[in-house]
């Protein structure tokens, strides 16, 4: 039997992985939940949830595709605007690291070069290297903890994409500490909770 459905699939806008799970009851009625995962560095896109779409056979057929063409597009398209963000995210963070490993090398070269009568200066170049050090110390503090902060995140993503929301919510409370994170992980906290009510009434329709 011949059918049209690939070309179908092949004229959605995207790239990459496109996820169908179809659920069919006994009397006839199909479930299908459709996930296009964010394959872009930024973790906050892995908990945009599925699309669930219900109905029979030949009512799928008329309108499965044209009820999820604009919205993978639109996710398509926010995933490549995600990964365009981070990637120039990582090259500011790369200029300034330059510059100030420039900046660094420059007074190691000026104390280097100082005569005994410039004692003085050396010492006022020390201290600003000493401040250089700190800052640096704490920048990567920060950068510490902004890694632990994505990585639970990430994990916050993957479960939530096999439906797993009460860990997902526990993994996410971890996070109570970061303060300037707060109105963030309150936000998700709330998306969760509001996903896990949608899956669960999913789940009681299907039995």
């Amino acid at each position: 039997m011949q059918t049209n459905f690939f070309e179908h699939i092949s004229a959605l806008e995207f790239q990459g992985a496109l996820n169908l799970i179809l659920i069919k009851n006994a009397g006839g009625v199909l479930t299908v939940s459709v996930y296009l995962p964010n394959a872009t560095a930024d973790t906050a896109g892995k908990v945009i949830p599925p699309m669930i779409l219900k109905g029979k056979a030949v009512e799928l057929d008329e309108g499965f595709f044209g009820a999820i063409a604009a919205p993978v597009k639109q996710t398509a398209s926010l995933f490549a605007n995600m990964d365009a963000y981070q990637q120039s995210l990582k090259k500011a963070a790369d200029n300034a690291k330059a510059e100030l490993d420039k900046k660094n090398k420059a007074n190691k070269g000026k104390t280097s070069t100082a005569s005994a009568a410039e004692t003085d200066d050396d010492d006022e170049q020390k201290e600003t290297e000493n401040l250089f050090s700190a800052q640096e110390n704490e920048q990567k503090a920060l950068a510490e903890k902004k890694k632990r902060y994505a990585s639970v995140l990430e994990q916050v993503a993957e479960l939530s994409k096999v439906f797993k929301y009460d860990e997902a919510i526990s993994l996410l409370q971890t996070c109570a500490d970061y303060l300037e994170k707060a109105e963030e992980i309150n936000a998700k906290g709330a998306e969760l909770q509001k996903h896990k009510a949608k899956y669960e009434a999913f789940i009681n329709d299907l039995a």
